[in-house]
């Protein structure tokens, strides 16, 4: 058993007034039967939740599964007792259920448990857990269910029993569900002599399982095999000892207070009241991190930036989470809490130097001494600074907001079933004539109110409407470039008013591809520099494709400039072009309104410009980690830039400018005035539930009004940051719509804050932002996944 979650259990169990101890809201039941040929395994119910629930009966607890109907569903039954009861099936937690936890290849994992009245052997039931749900979710469940039969079958709470005394107990469970196992028959088909169960006694509910039939069979789940020991499980157990883990040279210790998250109670729960916090160096630029108290470790793992480590100063503490060393993926959420600020203060530089040099192979005290102090602040979790004038733009942003929840409260386009169906019918032909092919591109238009999805070597077209929808207009078949090839092309942007798309091809970087979107075809290509590879294109200015111009800037690994499609032969202009010797590795490029430029690097570097062919004006020392996307506000004072596992949040204004006020980093060098690379990211205990963090290019929102909001995506959730109140210090201000699949790209509506275009592999939609949820919403809505439209 594992005893990391003791505390959190004496908690719930001593909490009366609650009568279900935990729930795994979303998976399938089934009838196991190994006597039935015609079907070895029956689903019983299609959609259920899994509950431990508490008796009135001390020491008694039930494990009841409860089938979820979708809307509608149950309406012709809701006057029938019968079939309302059938709807959920109720043991009794005892030892002689045989209940494991197992897992197949696939990944997924079940609850498996006999039928107590089963005289031949084999019979039971399996409960098949949802993809969605975490896996700190299950193993409280597994833990809480274990500690359930413990004390029905001692008569007394398990807080009275030593961590043998349980640990013997779970391991004979599991002795004996490995040696009878259900959905074997037994050769020998003699009555085994088997104890009764106990008797719940006068005020029980329970009740055995009823039999409702015959079920209808679905596919039958892949064969589950027991779930061996998870290494972080033994990470963390209590009976982990301080000389089996990894000896390294120890470079610090603090004493801390350890908390681990409870997504139940949604709170960090005391683990241990004292502990030291240690970081040693295991091998060269490996490190991990391990607390213990006394010889007892109550975990150890690396440090590295998948951890999601995240500090504050105004709590003095430090989360992060811990992953499985086999699937990567994140576990549980600790966090350490420091006795004064020199504690946090000087573990946060050891963790930061830490990180630093596991990502880049070198050391961090190589590094000039204001790029260290610069690059130490990058953890921190303290607000921004923001100025009197914004502060007054962003209450009135404020005001606004309030009034279009107030207005729009009645109705949500995105549910409104009188969608057209010639739009159906249009989609249905395009998804039909692109079959084979995914979505890999969006680029939505500021002039005509279009949208444009790249998808293989086709081109969907669609309309936003008024009310916030989007409908299929076209498709553009069969991209070709001059000489009659066809390709997919890797990078589009819309240009010249939404009247002209232009691509790059894969495998021919030097050449740039004009699409004509009204004729749909490719009409002309354009050379750009034999000598250069084009690794990227953004327009003059933040909103150039709104006028006619012609040119746009073009960026390489190592080298800037700027693109004319009206010279002759190559369209590069020399006079504003700048080749670096040294190797820059260039990633990303955006514009401001007034034509500056941001220029970011694989190794986390962003350069500001104010005018192609020269140098930088201000270079913003980088971290290692390679910047995906970065985009600017229109006046060009905030930008953000985009990293696998978060975002970095940059004020270009300078503090005590000889050039006035406002006066910006792309004008003038910042200097030893550089900002603070604010980091934007997930919270760790939203993290070990949502999965392993990969962002796709993060947007501000666009239109001539400030800038409110910022939009990405992470895995299958679109995230969406409050702009206005992260500038107020509001880190954690997001919110988040969950999908079935993957998100391709996102971007917001011109114009619009509320309203956001979301491309999935197969589908294109617009959102509103009403049909986000916080994470705590989320977090306590147990049908968030099991009835999602999607």
């Amino acid at each position: 058993m594992n005893f990391l979650f003791r505390n959190i259990n004496n908690m719930m169990f001593g909490n009366k007034a609650t009568m279900d101890l935990v729930e795994i809201p979303a998976g399938q039941l089934f009838r196991v039967d190994p006597y039935n040929s015609a079907a070895l395994k029956g689903l019983v119910f299609p959609d259920a939740s899994a509950t431990i629930r508490r008796t009135t009966t001390p020491f008694q607890y039930q494990l009841v599964v409860s089938r979820l109907f979708q809307e509608g569903e149950d309406d012709e039954d809701e006057d029938d007792d019968d079939a309302l009861l059938d709807a959920e099936r109720t043991f009794l937690l005892d030892e002689s259920l045989r209940l494991r936890r197992v897992g197949s290849k696939a990944g997924i994992f079940s609850f498996e448990w006999a039928d107590i009245d089963d005289t031949d052997g084999g019979r039971g039931w399996e409960f098949v857990i949802d993809l969605s749900v975490a896996e700190l979710t299950q193993s409280l469940f597994e833990d809480t269910a274990y500690t359930c039969m413990y004390e029905r079958s001692h008569g007394m709470d398990h807080a009275k029993a030593s961590d043998d005394e349980l640990s013997a107990f779970v391991e004979k469970i599991k002795a004996a569900a490995y040696a009878n196992p259900i959905g074997r028959r037994k050769q020998a088909l003699s009555t085994p002599s088997k104890t009764p169960a106990k008797g719940l006694g006068p005020g029980s509910s329970a009740q055995t399982p009823r039999t409702s039939g015959t079920p209808r069979t679905p596919g039958v789940p892949a064969t589950p095999t027991p779930a061996g020991p998870r290494t972080p499980l033994s990470a963390v157990s209590a009976a982990r000892k301080l000389s089996d883990v990894p000896t390294g040279e120890l470079i610090g210790s603090v004493s801390v207070r350890l908390y681990l998250f409870d997504p139940r109670v949604q709170t960090f729960l005391t683990m241990a009241s004292e502990a030291t916090a240690e970081i040693t160096e295991i091998d060269q630029w490996t490190f991990q991190l391990i607390v213990r108290t006394g010889e007892q470790v109550w975990l150890c793992q690396p440090i590295e930036e998948d951890m999601s480590p995240t500090f504050s100063k105004e709590h003095l503490s430090f989360n992060f989470n811990y992953l499985d060393e086999e699937t990567r993926l994140p576990l549980y959420t600790w966090s350490l809490r420091f006795a004064d600020v020199q504690g946090e203060a000087e573990f946060r530089n050891l963790v930061t130097e830490c990180i630093y040099e596991m990502k880049n192979q070198e050391l961090f005290r190589k590094m000039g001494k204001g790029e260290q102090e610069y690059l130490m602040r990058m953890y921190d979790d303290d607000p921004m600074e923001i100025d009197e004038r914004e502060e007054a733009l962003d209450e009135e942003a404020a005001e606004e907001d309030e009034q279009w929840e107030e207005e729009n409260v009645e109705e949500d386009p995105l549910t409104d079933e009188g969608s057209d169906s010639d739009d159906e019918t249009g989609q249905k032909a395009y998804k039909d004539g692109t079959a084979g092919s995914k979505n890999s591109q969006l680029a939505v238009g500021y002039k005509h109110d279009r949208s444009f999805v790249v998808r293989g070597d086709k081109i969907g077209v669609f309309r936003h409407t008024e009310d916030d929808r989007i409908k299929f207009a076209t498709t553009i078949n069969n991209v070709r470039s001059m000489d009659g090839q066809t390709f997919s092309p890797r990078k589009v942007m819309l240009h010249q008013q939404d009247t002209s798309l232009i691509m790059m091809k894969p495998g021919d970087e030097n050449k740039l591809y004009k699409m004509d979107l009204e004729m749909g075809k490719v009409v002309e290509e354009w050379n750009i520099d034999e000598h250069r590879k084009v690794e990227e294109i953004v327009p003059d200015q933040k909103y150039s494709q709104l006028t006619t111009n012609q040119t746009m800037i073009g960026i390489g690994h190592n080298s800037i400039f700027r693109i004319d499609p009206r010279l002759a032969n190559n369209k590069l202009v020399e006079s504003e072009a700048k080749q670096y010797k040294t190797k820059s590795d260039f990633s990303c490029a955006t514009t401001t309104g007034k034509g500056e430029l941001a220029v970011a690097s694989k190794k986390g570097e962003i350069r500001l410009y104010n005018k192609l062919g020269l140098n930088a004006k201000t270079l913003l020392p980088g971290g290692g980690e390679p910047i995906i996307g970065i985009d600017t506000t229109e006046n060009g004072k905030w930008i953000v830039a985009t990293c696998r596992t978060h975002l970095f949040l940059v004020n270009t204004e300078i503090k005590n400018p000889k050039g006035g006020p406002g006066t910006l980093g792309f004008q003038k060098s910042m200097g030893q005035e550089k900002p603070v690379m604010k980091r934007l990211q997930l919270k760790p205990e939203h993290v070990a539930w949502l999965g392993t963090v990969d962002f796709t290019p993060a947007r501000f929102s666009t239109g001539d009004a400030e800038e409110q909001a910022i939009i990405t995506s992470s895995g299958k959730n679109v995230i969406r940051w409050n702009f206005r109140r992260v500038k107020q210090g509001h880190n954690y201000d997001y919110t988040i719509k969950m999908y079935a699949d993957t998100v391709v790209a996102d971007n917001f509506k011109y114009g619009e804050d509320r309203a956001m275009i979301v491309a999935l592999p197969s589908e294109v939609e617009m959102i509103t932002k009403k049909s986000l949820s916080t994470p705590v919403k989320l977090l306590k809505s147990r049908h968030s996944v099991v009835n999602s439209p999607y």
